[in-house]
């Protein structure tokens, strides 16, 4: 999963639901988890109480497909592409059920 993408870690409690950045569908979530936040907390051996969000879609083909063009429109400097970029987006949502 990608974080800030479609997993998210919050303050316990301080958020009731979260949607996905990829697919806008409502995140599962995991209530008061103790565990590393990302790969240097990890290394480091550092823990901390969050609540995680995941999308459910996470990991299926058609989404792992989305979640690149998501990416691809946030680094293009050109507003052409970015908008041919969106229309494949939403093929892809569409054609899945997704939002």
């Amino acid at each position: 999963m990608h974080l800030g993408f479609e997993l998210f870690y919050t303050t316990p409690r301080q958020i009731e639901k979260m949607s996905c950045r990829v697919c806008g569908t409502n995140c599962d979530v995991q209530r008061e988890v103790y565990e590393p936040a990302n790969f240097v907390m990890a290394q480091a051996k550092i823990s901390d109480l969050y609540d995680v969000f995941s999308c459910p879609m996470a990991g299926l083909e058609w989404h792992e497909k989305a979640l690149k063009l998501v990416q691809a429109i946030e680094q293009t400097t050109s507003k052409r592409v970015a908008d041919l970029m969106r229309q494949d987006l939403a093929d892809i949502l569409r054609e899945n059920g997704a939002q």
